[in-house]
């Protein structure tokens, strides 16, 4: 069951130090409450949202890629760490930047596998890193925050 923990107006300075125009949303989920599914369903609704405002535009590709994003994360959380876990979505139109965080009780970073096309599954941080303009991984009080950052196109503007 999602929890909104905090939507907030676009003129709220974030955690981060964004800009005014930042678009923000939050939700947390109790332990094993979330699917990689209703994770995905949260991005799109998201940037529908942020494609609404008219401030930015958010293609199609990079959606898809949010998606598989948040996917990835969102199971990793589910599969490794005991107790509630959370999404951070932000799209910033003046820095280009679509902000995905998730958090988890586990203090344990991920920790990448080697190369192995053979091996079934354990691919995720390696798709994540691929899709990502930046990855970060920050403590917390309890558990750790994954952040990834995509790129959005340049505006256009009309000469």
């Amino acid at each position: 069951m999602a929890i909104p923990l905090r939507q907030k107006a676009s003129d709220e300075p974030d955690r981060y130090g964004s800009t005014p125009t930042a678009l923000r949303w939050d939700v947390r989920w109790d332990s094993g409450a979330i699917s990689a599914a209703e994770a995905r369903a949260a991005v799109g609704r998201f940037l529908d949202r942020v494609r609404v405002t008219g401030r930015t535009p958010v293609p199609d590709r990079v959606a898809q890629d949010a998606q598989l994003v948040v996917s990835e994360l969102i199971t990793n959380a589910v599969r490794h760490a005991p107790g509630p876990c959370g999404l951070h979505l932000e799209a910033e139109p003046d820095s280009g930047l679509v902000r995905i965080s998730v958090w988890d009780t586990s203090p344990q970073p991920p920790r990448p596998r080697p190369p192995d096309g053979r091996r079934v599954g354990g691919h995720g941080l390696e798709i994540v890193e691929a899709l990502s303009h930046s990855l970060t991984v920050t403590d917390r009080e309890t558990g750790k925050e994954i952040t990834a950052q995509l790129l959005l196109p340049a505006p256009s503007r009309e000469q």
